[in-house]
């Protein structure tokens, strides 16, 4: 019997016995199963600013996590090993939602991130530790590219405090470089924005990215309601080597250019040393509030402005 899935966007229809597009989720006898349930592929400590998100919690640490697994396959994916499942290595560990709350306490961070990979193929794994994580009084992160269907959007806001979303570029970049579509994207950012704290990230490929294209998606995340977005430096990696790196005077040009709109609010570099842009300014009277350099500096009055007053787009305690 043939089963579809709808844990993101492609809803694959899955025959007995074979896997999605993402290698993962699989038809065991007419039920979908996650076949990397619990197979954790990567767990670090790391800044928060690292997923990216600089509004949340700034200047912490957060335990992440990985399993394998991806429902794209982006020429220029910068984690081939741990997405694409002819490459998935062996699992360092297998831990169940009791195991994996236990190792977040030890880490002694106030948060954990379910990350690296792309957690949407293995949700159901979110959905049954995260519960646990916020009882123990700790926040939990999902950082995704956002190709999920409305339904599984609704299970994760439940249990998901913030989201870091990839909107990598137009229509035509998802279907000729990911597999994928904006649209899918799009809704789900429509959907976390107003419910959860939401960042989103936007790597910059200067052939696939004109002038045009970024100020498109600058107006879908300003309609959407998006208050944080990262312009991340492209690098070359997996099947597009071959394609030059941002330049640092071609990002800042990008973020020159939609800082000038003052729309969204609050604009920030990524893989880049673009140092103005490495810092949280008060819309409403420009005092730097936050320098999110290591090491980060966090000068609001639990996310006020120091100079005006003004509360800040963001969770700060």
């Amino acid at each position: 019997m043939t089963v579809t899935c709808d844990f993101c966007a492609h809803r694959c229809r899955i025959p007995e016995g074979r896997t999605g597009l993402c290698g993962v989720r699989r038809n065991s006898g007419g039920r979908l199963e996650t076949t990397v349930y619990g197979a954790i592929q990567s767990a670090a400590l790391d800044p928060i600013e690292k997923k990216p998100l600089y509004h949340f919690l700034p200047g912490t640490r957060v335990f992440s996590v990985a399993l394998a697994g991806c429902n794209f396959r982006c020429r220029f994916c910068q984690n081939a090993s741990i997405a694409v499942p002819e490459q998935f290595p062996l699992p360092v560990a297998h831990w169940d939602a009791d195991r994996l709350v236990a190792e977040w306490r030890a880490s002694g961070t106030p948060a954990i991130a379910y990350t690296y990979s792309e957690p949407t193929v293995w949700q159901d794994y979110i959905l049954d530790t995260a519960p646990g994580i916020r009882r123990a009084g700790g926040r939990v992160v999902m950082v995704t590219n956002g190709f999920l269907t409305p339904e599984a959007t609704e299970r994760l806001v439940e249990v998901v405090d913030a989201f870091n979303i990839d909107l990598k570029g137009d229509d035509e970049f998802y279907r000729q470089l990911c597999r994928g579509r904006m649209e899918p994207v799009l809704d789900t950012i429509r959907r976390v924005a107003p419910r959860r704290h939401l960042e989103v990230t936007t790597m910059l490929m200067p052939s696939r990215h004109s002038a045009e294209t970024v100020e498109e998606l600058r107006r879908a995340l300003v309609d959407a309601g998006v208050r944080v977005w990262h312009i991340s430096r492209f690098f070359p990696a997996w099947q597009m080597r071959d394609e030059p790196p941002t330049t640092e005077d071609q990002v800042r040009s990008v973020l020159d250019g939609i800082a000038a709109t003052g729309d969204p609010p609050f604009i920030f570099a990524g893989n880049s040393r673009q140092s103005e842009y490495h810092q949280t300014r008060c819309p409403d009277c420009g005092t730097v509030c936050i320098d999110h350099r290591s090491p980060v500096r966090n000068l609001t009055d639990r996310g006020r402005c120091p100079g005006c007053g003004a509360r800040l787009y963001g969770v700060f305690e």
